[in-house]
């Protein structure tokens, strides 16, 4: 859980949410669950953060009202997928959908922003080496983080197969 100061309306707080996701993945690895935002960080007289209090007042149910609307604005940003996908956008979606069980994964969407941990990173890596042996290393899941790059970047591989 990440909760960030924010004193703005909901819609201005998604970018901010992606972003404090995606950075905190990329750079330690660690999957974020949720990013809320409040309107006031509880602090002791010295001015100490009281964490505690958050993490009481996130159980206690103080911010489901925010995260519901986060999440309704989330899949209205989204919208349907439109399109039709390639053979191997669908086999990497598939492979995503598995990985990452409970998030909706759009083509476009950045692994790191929707929350993908290293753990899910290397599972989701496996599974595409079992479907596609020794055609995409781990570290290009760095270097094209969503499933239509990716895609894109692997057909430019199998193609000279073919």
């Amino acid at each position: 859980m990440v909760f960030v100061l924010h004193r703005g309306s909901l819609e201005d707080f998604l970018p901010l949410a992606r972003q404090v996701t995606r950075l905190i993945n990329e750079q330690t690895g660690l999957e974020v669950a949720e990013v809320v935002p409040v309107k006031r960080i509880p602090k002791t007289t010295s001015g100490k953060i009281q964490r505690h209090l958050l993490e009481e007042n996130y159980a206690a149910g103080e911010f489901d009202a925010e995260l519901r609307e986060l999440a309704a604005l989330r899949a209205a940003r989204q919208g349907p997928e439109v399109g039709s996908r390639t053979a191997i956008e669908d086999k990497l979606k598939n492979i995503c959908d598995a990985a990452l069980g409970g998030k909706r994964v759009d083509i476009h969407d950045n692994l790191f922003e929707i929350g993908a941990s290293s753990l899910k990173l290397i599972e989701i890596h496996e599974q595409i080496d079992r479907e596609y042996p020794g055609k995409v290393d781990l570290t290009e899941l760095f270097d094209f983080p969503t499933i239509a790059e990716l895609a894109q970047h692997l057909q430019s591989k199998l193609a000279p197969a073919a």
